[in-house]
């Protein structure tokens, strides 16, 4: 249960009190070439004021993984309904999201190894026709050279194409090089940067929102994504993410978005643990339809976990945001704060 101030991600936002109930179910199977990995949950909020915006989400996850043997992979899909406050829009939204995945990794000879991959994702939006639905294609390889046991070099290509429901088209070719492994003493992750480019075709509609004629834009830019851990002591673990790519935003909208974020944990005994982080973003919302916006996003998080029991946690948290947007209806900030209690069995 816990407190939001600001529900709907927007400027002059009201908050709520609400109280939330999970319950999900796990399997686990590794016997054979073949394992598997399933998950089915569900996920309700209610409203004390706001009643409108209740809800229950159930959200389903299968994963295929093959581990052994020369070529290993996995193949994923899932199935999701989502309601959450979208800080593009402004707004609540209700969504339906499905993903598809497939993963592959194939040793080539001495050094060498491929790896690639295809995906699709759909998101279809329920509750308002404002919002555009997205299905998203994508397909990438990389290649890795074993440069000593502690690290890997390498090299990639992802294709992406977006398609949505007002008949815009984007379609992204990424070239990168990276690092994977150690990276510095007590350093390890994925480090990854490189040139992108995005062409979007677009419907011009008269007031009647009949279409006109097609146009089109290209942008250029460059691209980075890495993941750290940083093992500081026993107790004491920082985790940091960065990434720079275009996306497609639920208002129809290219979206060239940079973000950071930092997470620091700390063990004091096995009962008694806190976690504090923060993010930093910026959006530039591209071509006409984008007008110039731009967000600079912060978010500052700290939360305390108690083990009540070897079954029961409890969970205090409170993270507080602030997005300034040279739109006057995104410039917001938000607070909220809650008390969780979870049980594993």
């Amino acid at each position: 249960m816990g407190w939001d101030s600001n529900i709907y991600a927007r400027q002059g936002g009201s908050g709520d009190f609400t109280t939330n109930l999970g319950l999900s179910s796990e399997y686990t199977r590794r016997a054979g070439v073949i394992g598997v990995d399933a998950s089915v949950a569900i996920n309700t909020t209610r409203f004390n004021k706001f009643s409108e915006e209740n809800f229950s989400d159930p959200d389903f996850n299968i994963e295929f993984t093959k581990e052994s043997g020369r070529t290993t992979g996995s193949l994923t899909f899932a199935a999701a309904r989502e309601n959450r406050a979208d800080a593009a829009a402004n707004l609540r939204t209700q969504s339906w999201y499905y993903a598809s995945g497939l993963n592959l990794k194939y040793p080539v000879i001495g050094r060498y190894t491929l790896s690639g991959g295809i995906g699709w994702t759909y998101r279809d939006f329920q509750n308002d026709p404002s919002l555009v639905d997205l299905k998203s294609y994508t397909a990438n390889i990389d290649v890795f050279y074993v440069y000593n046991t502690e690290r890997d070099i390498f090299g990639g290509y992802r294709y992406r194409k977006d398609d949505t429901s007002s008949d815009t088209e984007s379609i992204d070719h990424s070239f990168t090089l990276g690092i994977s492994g150690k990276i510095l003493p007590k350093l390890h992750g994925s480090v990854r940067a490189g040139y992108q480019v995005r062409n979007t075709q677009y419907m011009l509609r008269n007031q009647a929102m009949q279409a006109q004629a097609t146009a089109s834009s290209n942008y250029r830019s460059w691209t980075a994504s890495s993941a750290l851990t940083w093992n500081v002591s026993k107790r004491f673990t920082i985790n940091g993410l960065f990434s720079k790519d275009f996306s497609t935003t639920s208002t129809d909208m290219s979206d060239d978005m940079m973000m950071a974020n930092i997470d620091a944990n700390y063990t004091f005994s096995p009962k008694l643990s806190i976690q504090a982080g923060f993010t930093v973003s910026q959006s530039r919302f591209l071509g006409d339809i984008g007008s110039g916006r731009k967000d600079q996003f912060f978010s500052f998080n700290i939360s305390a976990g108690y083990n009540l029991s070897n079954h029961l946690k409890a969970i205090l948290s409170e993270t507080y945001s602030n997005n300034y947007s040279t739109s006057s209806f995104a410039d917001f900030a938000r607070n909220s704060i809650s008390l969780s209690l979870s049980s594993r069995w």
